[in-house]
């Protein structure tokens, strides 16, 4: 018998070693940051089992946009040895029906490989790509902005278009439990951590952003567009997909769900 639910708690360490095990982290170092990071919930951490057995996972995280809610689907595994037997697939199309019923249709998730999502509705919207910065002023960033004025400039940006994600004080949480810092630039801020540029509020590519040589950008084509940012040559490193997505989503990889 096939049965497709939330886990309950007591299967927690089940759902942590499938996880673990498909994306090749180790087990013992992933449980305590399992546990802890601020959008744990095991109402949102679904699995599909066969009798007593979990055979494959994902979660689902909370988002908010200008044109309303949607969710983020992470974390999609199958246990080892029972791949390509279209688990996965029930078990997503079950939570997202689940979900459009009660009125969050709206579903984003980051593939690296769109095939294996466009079987169940999804379509390619934007790719996350890495590629050096242009116009940089060799520095380091070190003048860091207090957080309240961060959230400040990045809500004052958010609501600046329906597109763009909204942080509510969970999102707040999380962006913080990741441990970002935002560095003073011009009249906005940066955040960059170990040569990546992944999140950037009131700057453009017109002024030259006080980073070191060889910063790289990580983040949405549409993203690096809107900042001005011209490369030649970039690499895709994701897809960003949607399924019953009303816009085109503006998403820092600084939220990457």
């Amino acid at each position: 018998m096939t049965d497709i639910r939330p886990i309950r708690e007591e299967e927690g360490e089940e759902f942590l070693r499938i996880l673990a095990a498909a994306f090749k982290v180790d087990f013992e170092r992933a449980y305590r940051p399992f546990h802890e990071e601020p959008y744990f919930d095991l109402r949102n951490k679904w699995a599909l089992f066969q009798g007593q057995e979990m055979v494959s996972i994902l979660t689902v995280t909370p988002l908010s946009f200008g044109w309303g809610p949607a969710v983020g689907i992470a974390g999609v595994a199958t246990r080892q040895g029972r791949e390509r037997e279209g688990f996965a697939g029930r078990l997503m199309t079950r939570v997202l029906d689940r979900l459009a019923r009660n009125g969050t249709p709206a579903a984003l998730l980051f593939a690296q490989r769109p095939e294996l999502y466009e079987r169940v509705g999804f379509e390619p919207l934007d790719v996350v790509v890495r590629a050096p910065l242009p116009n940089l002023r060799p520095e380091i960033l070190d003048d860091e902005m207090p957080s309240a004025l961060v959230r400040a400039m990045y809500d004052e940006w958010a609501e600046g278009s329906p597109d763009r994600l909204r942080r509510d004080d969970l999102r707040w949480r999380f962006w913080h439990w990741n441990r970002r810092i935002a560095g003073v630039a011009g009249d906005g801020y940066l955040c960059h951590e170990h040569g990546t540029l992944r999140e950037a509020v009131g700057v453009t590519a017109a002024d030259p952003l006080p980073l070191p040589e060889g910063t790289e950008w990580l983040g949405l084509s549409a993203v690096a567009d809107d900042l001005g940012f011209l490369f030649e040559k970039a690499a895709i490193e994701l897809t960003l997909m949607g399924r019953s997505v009303p816009g085109q989503p503006r998403i820092f990889l600084t939220d990457q769900f």
